[in-house]
């Protein structure tokens, strides 16, 4: 994973650096930035984390995220009994 992707991901999801930093449990989002920035190597686990939030609805559900896409209407509820 790029550092671009990273940030890509994490703006997906509508997480800040530090909001990223505490799902991932590093100490602060300047972590997540020197990651963004190639700085620092992104972890292997941070990658499988991000790599399945990105494949998985039930994952983001899990972790209380959404992504563009997520959120679709529910079909409207027709009643059976006439003149309702």
């Amino acid at each position: 994973m790029t550092p671009q992707e990273l940030k890509a991901a994490r703006n997906a999801v509508g997480l800040s650096a530090e909001g990223f930093a505490r799902l991932v449990r590093v100490e602060s989002g300047r972590t997540v930035r020197r990651w963004e920035s190639g700085e620092r190597e992104i972890p292997g686990p941070v990658v499988v984390l991000v790599e399945a939030l990105m494949a998985s609805r039930a994952v983001r559900q899990f972790f209380g995220l959404v992504v563009e896409g997520d959120l679709t209407l529910a079909a409207p509820v027709h009643s059976e009994k006439k003149g309702i």
